[in-house]
């Protein structure tokens, strides 16, 4: 239809010109209609061709797009990914191998910054968020809550008893200038009213606190995931059964956009996405 000629079309397509000619006749039977008039110029479209062309440049722009993201996709693809110091050290970092290996073309960039404005978060392709409710300027989706366990380093049992929280130093963790009230919510959820849930060493990410923990500077209270290599290599032990449900949770979160998505690129952060939510629902998961 672009040449004007069946031999030129021939001549692009790689066929014969008869073979050119055998096809358009077999469409016009099976349209019931003709699509070229032969003019002394050359093929001119008739208005069943025209309607018939114009489909099928829409059509072929479609499939190229397409072919085009496919071929985006198999390359490799970086996402700019920012989530919480603790999380980024003791949780993903361990189970990085595990997600290379199922998706060895899409390669991580990952951050550790406070963010808590939109113009901070547009920087990012992703970001996981340490929030109690979702978001107010992304779309969000909860990866898991906290589950907090109280541990020490087994280096403070004596005799086989576990340290006494009253005669231990309690380790804190800061959110900005403010102690976060993680000892007071474990000691209200057993009905401990003896003990002043204040003093102690605070530090300002959880991380801190756990590493203050192994060395046997006291007793902490952390969430569970945290410190499960530190757990089964006993370097922590847990001094209790009781677990504690945080108000807080880990978020995914894809920030708001001025500019529409690149829909190649929107389907690798939904993958990380994916694997995020599978490994932290999954308590199975395995670190590697």
């Amino acid at each position: 239809m672009r040449t004007g000629s069946f031999t030129l079309a021939g001549e692009s397509l790689h066929v014969t010109q008869g073979a050119v000619s055998r096809q358009i006749k077999q469409l016009e039977d099976w349209l019931g209609k003709p699509v070229f008039v032969r003019h002394y110029q050359g093929l001119i479209l008739t208005p069943a061709g025209s309607v018939l062309a114009k489909s099928l440049d829409t059509a072929f722009a479609t499939i190229q797009d397409a072919v085009k993201q496919i071929q985006h996709l198999g390359a490799h693809q970086r996402i700019a990914v920012n989530v919480p110091e603790t999380f980024a050290s003791r949780w993903l970092a361990p189970r990085l191998r595990a997600f290379h290996g199922r998706h060895p073309d899409i390669d991580l960039s990952i951050t550790t910054s406070s963010v808590t404005k939109l113009r901070d978060a547009q920087q990012y392709d992703c970001l996981v968020m340490f929030l109690d409710e979702p978001w107010a300027h992304g779309n969000c989706r909860l990866l898991r809550q906290e589950q907090y366990i109280a541990v020490a380093s087994p280096e403070l049992w004596v005799d086989g008893a576990g340290p006494a929280l009253a005669k231990n130093t309690l380790l804190h963790v800061l959110a900005g200038d403010k102690r976060l009230p993680i000892w007071e919510n474990w000691f209200a959820s057993l009905g401990i009213r003896s003990i002043d849930p204040r003093p102690g060493i605070a530090f300002s990410t959880m991380d801190q606190a756990i590493n203050a923990a192994v060395s046997g500077a006291g007793v902490a209270v952390v969430d569970a995931p945290m410190v499960e290599r530190d757990l089964a290599e006993h370097r922590l032990r847990r001094l209790d059964a009781h677990e504690l449900t945080g108000k807080h949770g880990y978020w995914f979160v894809e920030p708001g956009e001025n500019a529409p998505p690149d829909p190649a690129h929107s389907a690798v952060v939904s993958l990380f996405q994916s694997w995020l939510l599978e490994v932290s629902r999954n308590p199975s998961s395995s670190v590697r």
